[in-house]
């Protein structure tokens, strides 16, 4: 059976920008600016490193104290995600974040922040316990828009969406996900990224 396309979708949907633009995403800091500009060199730096499998786990603890996959999942889902049990929100996060690390080392491994792509940061805007900070990531020439989505956990800040050309990762997943979530449950979900996984690590 082919992978479900909107699968494809979602993971080409993560476009070399939006991956550029997670780089500049942190789990923690004083202020929503001071998250979104911290970590960029952290992520960056991981990234110019060789391939090896030290590599690729660094990476991935990064990821995950970068982005707070859990919140994502519960603003896309809603009460699908709430109907899950611990085991299989721990499968699904695990899942996703592969995807994602996927996409990263496709389109950035080796690459080194300000010569092959640059960051830069914009306005901070504040409402509550919601936050959203601009950039622009620019590489090889093309420029992309991004808005960079919080939320205020504690006296913390903590990203949980990204949104590039006027389209979020929870809007994405919300979508994409959903429908095949209701036409034929979470298992075939789990069983498609399961699948695109597969593909995106053998080529």
């Amino acid at each position: 059976m082919k992978t479900h396309t909107s699968i494809k979708r979602l993971v080409a949907g993560l476009s070399a920008g939006a991956a550029l633009a997670l780089l500049s995403l942190n789990a923690w800091a004083d202020a929503p600016a001071e998250v979104v500009e911290e970590r960029t060199s952290a992520i960056a730096k991981v990234l110019e490193k060789p391939d090896s499998e030290a590599r690729n786990a660094e990476l991935t603890r990064e990821l995950n104290e970068t982005l707070d996959f859990a919140y994502l999942a519960s603003q896309a889902f809603g009460e699908h995600w709430e109907a899950r049990t611990p085991e299989e929100r721990a499968e699904f996060l695990d899942l996703l974040q592969r995807m994602l690390q996927a996409n990263y080392q496709d389109k950035l491994s080796g690459r080194t922040l300000n010569e092959d792509y640059t960051i830069t940061f914009g306005d901070e805007r504040t409402r509550g316990s919601r936050a959203f900070v601009r950039g622009e990531v620019t590489r090889e020439g093309k420029t992309y828009p991004v808005v960079y989505r919080l939320y205020q956990d504690g006296e913390s800040w903590r990203i949980y969406d990204l949104v590039i050309d006027d389209i979020s990762l929870e809007e994405t997943y919300r979508e994409g996900y959903v429908p095949i979530i209701e036409d034929e449950g979470w298992g075939e979900l789990i069983r498609l990224m399961r699948e695109r996984i597969e593909e995106m690590e053998k080529d």
